[in-house]
Parts: C-alpha cells; structure tokens; sequence
C-alpha cells in the first residue's frame, strides 16, 4: 500500500513529518486513526510502520506521525505532546474524518493518556494502547504520575498487552489503568504469544484494534439511524 507523506505544524511551531495511509475504498461513518511511535522510534520503524497499512486496508484511513522526540535516545519536553498529538488528531479532521482514535505504542502510551487532561480536547473518546505501562519497569515514580493523570479520561480504551512479555506484566498494568480511570470503559486483550513489539503477529494485532474500531462504528450508524 502507499503512503502519502505529510508535513503539520503545532501550535508552537514545530513541523512534524508523517505518512498518511488512506483506507481502501469509502471510509463511511468509522473512525480514522492517529498512530504514535514509542521511545526512539519514529513513524516509518516499528509498529508505527506497519500497522496503520493493515488498518487502511481494513478501512480505517491513518496517519502515522513523528512526534518532536523521534529517534532520539531519550525522552525530550513530554510535557509537550499534547501539542504534537493536537496537530496529527486536527489534520485528520480537516481531511475529512468523523472521529479520531489515538493510538500509542509503548512509551506513546503515556503521551496518550494525558492528552486529555494537557489538551482539553473533548473530541478525541476513543484510545488505543499497546504495550502499555513499561515505563514502570524504570521509572516507578513517573507511571504514578501518569495514572493520576488517567482520572480525567471519558470514552473507551482498548488495551493489547503482549502476554509473552513477562516483564511487563501486561495484566497488572491494564488493570492499574482501569482503577486510576472510573469514568472511562476499558478493555483489554492479552495477545497469546506476543512480545513488546508484537513481533510476527502483526495481523493478530491489527485484527485486535478493528474488531474494537468496528463496535465504534456500529455506534456512529446507530446515531445516524
């Protein structure tokens, strides 16, 4: 499938690079997707590579976008995010979607659960996390921040956990989710056989996350009707 590269700007003036996969045939009502790279990877490595293809093909459009930190060693202006998660979320509506999905891999996750509360953009219900809570591994303190933070979420979370990634502790950490969020409806899917980048069961993810964009669909029609 091809991809159309794109360039946005955040509201403070940063250009961020992406590539944006259209979905095969009409989108219809159903959510378009943003797709957010983890720690030192960017929009054409890893998950972020090859998953959003998948989706397009399945008939979700989705654009893949650097964040200010990509490729880099180590985490940089996290407080910062929002605003690069705002560009990717605003340059799909103004292409036309209905409603965006924010999708997170790894360290994105937490760059995805305070964008609620950093942003105040009440358009964004529905997110999709994967691999999530690794961080807690290393930085105990900051996975509490986060948590405190996931008070604020409303909507729906999907969480894919790699079940063969014992350090993760894929189980504990969706749960944890679930508690520090009372207002939002979380589901999670422990992946059998996979590791943290979902290695050689891209389509087994990529089924996870359109099975549960389908259900957003089939709420949109249902408002429509």
């Amino acid at each position: 499938m091809l991809a159309e590269l794109i360039t946005t700007t955040t509201a403070d003036g940063i250009e961020l690079d992406g590539a944006l996969y259209r979905a095969a045939g009409s989108v219809g009502p159903g959510p378009q997707v943003l797709m957010v790279h983890g720690q030192t990877f960017s929009f054409y490595r890893g998950p972020s590579r090859w998953l959003p293809p998948l989706l397009a093909e399945a008939g979700h459009t989705c654009l893949s976008l650097n964040m200010r930190d990509h490729d880099l060693p180590a985490v940089k202006d996290f407080d910062l995010a929002h605003h690069d998660l705002r560009a990717g979320v605003d340059f799909l509506f103004a292409q036309g979607a209905t409603t965006v999905s924010v999708l997170g891999h790894a360290y994105a996750c937490n760059k995805v659960i305070c964008y609620p509360a950093h942003s105040a953009d009440a358009r964004i219900r529905d997110l999709i996390l994967t691999t999530l809570g690794a961080v807690k591994r290393v930085r105990p303190e900051f996975w509490a921040a986060i948590l405190e933070r996931a008070a604020q979420l409303r909507g729906r979370v999907l969480v894919v956990q790699g079940a063969s990634d014992a350090a993760l502790e894929g189980r504990a950490r969706a749960d944890e989710l679930e508690a520090a969020a009372p207002n939002a409806r979380v589901t999670t899917v422990l992946l059998d056989g996979s590791n943290h980048y979902f290695d050689h069961l891209h389509a087994e993810l990529a089924e996870c996350v359109v099975t549960w964009l389908a259900s957003t669909r089939d709420r949109l029609e249902g408002r429509r009707g």
